[in-house]
């Protein structure tokens, strides 16, 4: 005797009925309620299974999810600065570091669960203390990371511009980008007289 499984919950829906239809198999298709509204008919083992979760309304809530501007936003380890490019169904964004201020790329799932750009991974005591150091933060010489001479700016290869940050307040901040380093070093130059650097 086949499984009555009228009223159980699998995920969103929620079994209605036998619809009275079967698969090629033999299987039943129950009608089911959807927690969005919808009915939907789906199989007994893909529902038992975990193979059948919603009508769709979850794979189009996750798509959003994915897909949502976070422009502007920021976490714990990450700010997020703008949208970078989309690839194999996900989103990556032009990310500065808190930490350190380094720009990075990260898609949606590495900006929630990576705590750095990778400046607390097997850096050196001297460098994190002097990224920790007030003093430090509000210097103008170039960093260790900088590969581009100036402090605060960095070469984006995938945009091929040169973007710029300051920190303020030990928090980095982004000032901008340019396709000229004459350009990107002027634009931190002029922040530096504003924030009063050394």
């Amino acid at each position: 005797m086949r499984e009555n499984i009228v009223g159980r919950r699998f995920n969103r829906l929620v079994v209605v009925e036998d619809d009275g239809s079967r698969s090629s198999k033999g299987d039943i298709k129950w009608l089911c309620q959807c927690d969005c509204g919808n009915l939907y008919h789906a199989l007994g083992y893909r529902l038992k299974n975990g193979l059948t979760k919603s009508c769709g309304c979850l794979n189009d809530d996750k798509r959003r999810e994915r897909f949502k501007d976070l422009s502007g936003t920021e976490t714990d380890n990450f700010k997020i600065i703008d949208r970078a490019y989309s690839k194999n169904q996900r989103v990556w964004w032009n990310c500065i570091c808190k930490h350190c201020g380094q720009s990075v790329i990260l898609n949606n799932n590495l900006i929630g669960h990576q705590t750095s750009c990778g400046c607390r991974r097997g850096a050196s005591k001297g460098y994190m203390d002097s990224i920790r150091d007030p003093e430090s933060r509000k210097s103008t010489k170039p960093t260790a990371r900088s590969s581009t001479g100036v402090r605060g700016v960095y070469f984006n290869k995938r945009k091929k511009r040169y973007q710029v940050f300051i920190n303020v307040d030990k928090k980095p901040k982004y000032l901008g980008s340019t396709s000229s380093l004459e350009e990107a070093t002027k634009m931190r130059h002029e922040a530096e007289v504003e924030y009063g650097y050394k």
